[in-house]
């Protein structure tokens, strides 16, 4: 029987939500002699299978409405539908995907994206072309079965024509005919199972490639060591292709050497010449060189000499791969065998797929451990700047207030003092606003929420910002419900954000502008927003304005000073609580407004009042002059501070480093101890623990001084046995809360 010149098209339904996904596998099975017809969800499926016969089905599992698994069980419900093949499309990992029931609902395979062309075609060809052969075997039967018809009414015509002749011969006649079509027809039916075989035995080959290659792939993502990738990759290999022998090498860094990772089936005494490779040396070395795939087995005379191991090895066919990402050869991967076999194109891309798969896991790995060790720089860096950014504000903000304390009386210096004051207040907060955004962008700020009156957060946030606002000779209004709204928020993050929002406004708002601060209940939700009438912004502004290091006006803010970090702080704090934040502006110099949207507890606790520093301070009584141990290996700072410390009525005894500072304690025993934490020979944790393990250091409050202020340096301090822990540069204020805090628990 002759085959026509070209295959006959058949349907093959493709069923995705996406239409990206629906037009690609249109056109990897656009040669496949296919007609592809397209559904975008699993209603529209089923009315196309109301009219329409298909050879094949690819069905996305993940789909709105009705999902692939939903589809797919109505598909088998119907008798007409019930045999038709289905592949199970979906964007999960195995692990991840119930592969058990979509094989109970008659699925043949999974493809997991994204989805490898290869492996698609060939499994599409193979449905295809069984059902050509399907078809086939249909269409011949029917000719036979029409065929036999014919010849029946033939011999029939006949009988009744000869009847009077030979009636015997005439049975005797059809008998013979009868038997040599039946004949025939087994014949013809052994051949089309036999291809049935054949075909089911490809297609089962087919699979067991292609779970091979997803084992391997899911194997690949789930590791993090290269070495132990190919051990991993090369035994699944081997073991698929009756391979006895496997080598695997990386390439080492700056030298181009090769050092064996990986290696199966080599005598131990071979090992020593092999675990090491220079540039050129051997196939491996070759193959790096050359940068292409080299190939020896009984199909063909090698592209060179033979392999320096082969001979001992006893290999008779040798593939070598280089593995090859963005356009850098990491290593090689060569598969062996003592047999002598052509290895089949099939084996060859299999080979190459696995090959392909390990170097881009090789890159992975490498790209995650260059990212982890940069973002561990930058977190070193964040605080060791922050650290050297205090140390040299400290005592410049104690000098500052040493010169208000002593020349109160001259209103010239005393503008210097305030001006210089407020610079120093400035440049602490450009570096805690610098460490609060790396802590946010790295997941390391925890949220306490508590039940706050917003009262009390506008409150604080009005206090923070009144120097600007004074500075400025802006005029603020608040405008706040007459009844009492509680939000379920962390106080410290939220005042943090209020305030953020005013200096931005005050900031950008020219001298004598207005500021108004509004809130208000809008159903299950707190809308708050900060309105100004400064130099505002340009539409394109309105969603980046919250985007990390994005400057409004450049000019202006390196005027007004600024890293461009507060109202990214304002966002990440914000969607933290659950809420959102948006900007609106009319245009430049029209002003603007941040709108701040907060859910609203369910059910309203009792607010926790949070009295402001100065209520704080009034309500406690004055402190009496205390003995102070000042614990500080930088002489400005020390000096500076004691003389502060002093003013304040005071006596300051000194320590340059911890071996010091733990003898004075023991001996002299001070009421209060500040101790830098970075100190010579002792650092600061050290002093703490062998102070606190003393029965004779147990009566004196220690506090931390220090450049780090991240809150696990805070923790540190407390468990190594401080009583407070202070960020510098200290306020005088800031020093006096503690001190007070501490003698008045004490």
């Amino acid at each position: 029987m002759s085959s026509p010149t070209a295959l006959p098209r058949v349907d093959v339904l493709t069923v995705d939500d996406t239409p990206a996904n629906l037009r690609s596998l249109e056109v990897l099975m656009a040669d496949l002699g296919a007609n592809v017809v397209t559904a975008s969800s699993g209603d529209e499926a089923l009315r196309l299978l109301l009219d329409r016969d298909f050879a094949l089905i690819l069905l996305d599992v993940q789909m709105p409405g009705m999902d692939g698994y939903e589809t797919a069980s109505l598909i088998r419900m119907r008798e007409r539908t019930r045999h038709i093949p289905i592949i199970f499309i979906t964007a999960y990992t195995r692990s991840e995907v119930n592969v058990t029931r979509g094989y109970e609902l008659g699925a043949v395979d999974y493809l997991f994206k994204p989805i490898v062309p290869e492996v698609l075609r060939t499994k599409v060809a193979v449905f295809l072309d069984l059902h050509r052969k399907k078809e086939e075997v249909r269409r011949q039967a029917e000719l036979l079965r029409q065929a036999e018809n014919r010849e029946h009414e033939r011999q029939l015509a006949e009988a009744r024509s000869h009847y009077e002749r030979s009636l015997l011969e005439q049975e005797m006649e059809r008998e013979r005919k009868v038997s040599e079509a039946r004949e025939q027809r087994a014949q013809e039916l052994a051949r089309l199972v036999q291809e049935k075989e054949q075909a089911q035995s490809a297609l089962h080959e087919s699979n067991a490639r292609l779970r091979l290659l997803a084992d391997t792939a899911s194997r690949l993502l789930k590791g993090t060591d290269g070495r132990t990738l190919l051990d991993g990759v090369h035994g699944q290999l081997t073991a698929h292709m009756g391979l006895e022998v496997c080598l695997g090498y990386l390439v080492q860094e700056g030298r181009g050497a090769l050092e064996l990772a990986t290696h199966a089936g080599i005598p131990a005494a071979m090992l020593p010449r092999l675990e090491h490779l220079e540039p050129g040396q051997g196939v491996a070395g070759r193959v790096v060189a050359e940068n292409q795939r080299w190939v020896l087995d009984g199909g063909a005379a090698a592209n060179g000499p033979l392999p320096d191991a082969a001979p001992e090895l006893g290999l008779s066919a040798l593939a070598c791969y280089p593995l090859i990402s963005q356009g850098r050869v990491l290593g090689t991967l060569a598969f062996g065998t003592r047999t002598m076999r052509v290895f089949s194109p099939d084996e060859l891309s299999l080979m190459q797929g696995v090959c392909d798969q390990v170097a881009v896991a090789l890159e992975r790995e490498r790209l995650i451990g260059a990212l982890r060790e940069a973002d561990r720089r930058k977190d070193e860096f964040l605080a060791m700047l922050a650290h050297e950014l205090r140390n040299p504000l400290a005592p410049v903000r104690h000098a500052l207030e040493v010169f208000r304390m002593r020349m109160w009386q001259d209103d010239i210096i005393q503008r210097a003092i305030s001006s210089a004051d407020r610079q120093v207040a400035h440049m602490t907060r450009l570096v805690d606003d610098l460490l609060d955004v790396s802590r946010i962008t790295r997941g390391k700020v925890e949220l306490k929420p508590i039940p706050v009156s917003l009262t009390e957060l506008v409150e604080g946030a009005v206090q923070a910002c009144e120097p600007i606002i004074s500075q400025r000779h802006h005029e603020l209004s608040v405008s706040l419900p007459s009844e009492q709204v509680t939000l379920n928020v962390d106080p410290t993050r939220m005042t943090q954000v209020v305030a953020n929002l005013l200096h931005n406004a005050a900031k950008y708002t020219p001298s004598g502008g207005q500021i108004h601060l509004r809130a208000e209940r809008q159903g299950e939700e707190l809308m708050l927003s900060v309105r100004d009438n400064g130099i505002g912004l340009k539409p394109e502004m309105l969603h980046r304005v919250f985007e990390l290091f994005v400057q409004v006006d450049p000019g202006s803010d390196r005027a007004q000073g600024g890293l461009g970090l507060g109202l990214t702080l304002v966002r990440s704090l914000v969607e933290m609580h659950g809420g959102s934040v948006s900007a609106r502006s009319e245009g430049p110099s029209k002003g603007s407004e941040f709108t701040v949207r907060l859910p609203l507890p369910p059910e309203i606790p009792a607010a926790i009042s949070l009295p402001s520093m100065v209520k704080a301070a009034a309500s406690l009584n004055k402190l009496q002059p205390l003995h102070i141990l000042l614990v500080e290996d930088n002489p400005d700072i020390r000096e500076t501070l004691k003389d502060l410390l002093e003013l304040h009525g005071h006596r300051v005894e000194e320590a340059s480093d911890g071996r010091s500072a733990v003898d004075m304690v023991l001996s002299q025993r001070p009421q209060v101890a500040l101790v830098d934490i970075g100190l010579p020979e002792l650092d600061g944790y050290k002093v703490a623990e062998l102070v606190r393990a003393s029965a004779g250091g147990s009566t004196t409050r220690l506090v931390a001084l220090t450049g780090y202020g991240h809150p696990e340096d805070r923790k540190r301090a407390l468990e190594a046995g401080f009583d407070a822990h202070l960020v510098k540069p200290v306020s005088s204020d800031d020093l006096s809360q503690v001190l007070k805090k501490l003698c008045t628990a004490a």
